[in-house]
């Protein structure tokens, strides 16, 4: 999976497009110093994400905005 596009949207929000849904776009939001996954709009019904896609997205938005070590600080991360 690839990040194709990111942009800021309102305060403490990115919206992302992920090449594996390039039709669904995903609302991130900021919690303490990382993003994790809040909304997503014009889903397609044959390609739905899964969990571990879910968990992907949040990985690969992190590490574009350089807020990597704060996302596996997190208390839901598990190695």
């Amino acid at each position: 999976m690839k990040l194709l596009h990111w942009e800021y949207t309102l305060k403490y929000q990115v919206k992302c497009i992920f090449d594996e849904f390039p039709h669904t776009v995903f609302l991130f939001r900021k919690v303490k110093d990382y993003y994790f996954l809040f909304s997503m709009s014009g889903l397609d019904k044959h390609a739905v994400p899964t969990k571990r896609d879910y968990v992907r997205m949040e990985y690969l938005l992190n590490k574009e905005l350089c807020l990597l070590d704060a996302y596996r600080q997190r208390s839901a991360f598990k190695c």
